[in-house]
């Protein structure tokens, strides 16, 4: 069976996914931006891991690359985010901010930063990317993440330096329907927020979440994930 795949406008950029890669190394290199992939599989039937398209490679002959490498790549050419405007910041959740505009180059969307205090080179920096939620965030719907955003704030207002990323999904998930953050999503968001905090200068971040996430190439921007600071609950 042969299934067709749309990838993103913004290739691995926006989604770090196979599709996206597939279609940007095809353009990168002057062809058609379309291409055919596939899973490779071992003899017992599992799925190929990075070691074990190593030696498939090597055997074969094959040039390998991984789409960190890729998002590296597009990373020194292109940008996909221009920050737009900034302005100081009172909230009840953490005090006095700096609010910080971003703009996607590619479908116009616009992101949004909270930072405290600053960047400084060589040193991490408290940083979490939220996709913000009408009914997890606004309308106090119970549930691990109610009011998680507030609470994020609230925690780096105490710790006195950080950065929160704010991104609005173009269209929300609808718990009425049974929606919920597709896979999609995810991938989107760590492109997009990964852009935002290396813009803003973060090269090590201790992330701001309550849910361990195995984050796909985000090495790719230049960015290490050095450790996880938990979001208390509230009242705590």
């Amino acid at each position: 069976h042969v299934f067709p795949l749309v990838a993103r406008e913004g290739g691995v950029l926006v989604r770090t996914g196979h599709t996206e890669a597939a279609v940007d190394v095809a353009r990168l290199a002057g062809l058609n931006p379309s291409g055919v992939i596939c899973e490779i599989m071992n003899e017992d039937g599992t799925m190929a891991r990075m070691d074990d398209l190593v030696s498939f490679a090597q055997f074969h002959n094959l040039k390998i690359g991984t789409i960190r490498d890729l998002i590296a790549y597009r990373r020194r050419h292109d940008h996909l985010v221009e920050k737009i405007a900034e302005a100081p910041f009172t909230s009840d959740y953490g005090g006095e901010w700096r609010l910080l505009t971003y703009r996607n180059r590619v479908d116009g969307s616009e992101s949004f930063v909270l930072q405290k205090g600053h960047v400084v080179a060589g040193e991490p920096t408290l940083a979490r990317v939220h996709t913000i939620s009408l009914f997890d965030d606004m309308l106090g719907q119970p549930g691990p993440r109610k009011r998680t955003l507030q609470r994020a704030m609230t925690e780096v207002g105490r710790v006195g330096a950080g950065v929160i990323v704010l991104l609005i999904r173009a269209r929300a998930a609808d718990p009425l329907r049974g929606g919920a953050a597709d896979r999609d999503t995810e991938l989107r968001s760590v492109g997009i927020g990964a852009q935002i905090l290396a813009d803003l200068g973060v090269h090590d971040m201790i992330l701001l979440t309550n849910a361990h996430h195995n984050v796909v190439a985000i090495e790719g921007y230049g960015i290490n994930i050095v450790g996880e600071r938990p979001i208390p609950p509230e009242g705590a």
